[in-house]
């Protein structure tokens, strides 16, 4: 698989933010571009996961008002013809 294709681009950080991140990259051994890149994308994949999550838990109350409906249709049923 090849390489993807780079954007430079410039990215303002506030002192502190800036400090910790060098160091902790300096302690991973990677670089502060890799570092940044990275946690970028873990923040992606929360933000995307908890996107996905608000979609199944309105569709699962969508879901439910209409078993909800659908119970109370056959509520008469007994269910010995069934």
């Amino acid at each position: 698989m090849g390489e993807a294709k780079m954007i430079r681009t410039n990215i303002n950080f506030p002192d502190e933010l800036f400090t910790e991140g060098k160091k902790y990259s300096k302690k991973l051994n990677i670089s502060f571009n890799k570092f940044v890149r990275e946690a970028t994308e873990e923040y992606l994949k929360i933000i995307k996961k908890e996107q996905l999550e608000k979609k199944l838990a309105q569709g699962y109350k969508e879901k439910a008002k209409l078993n909800l409906k659908i119970s109370k249709d056959f509520k008469h049923v007994d269910g010995e013809n069934v």
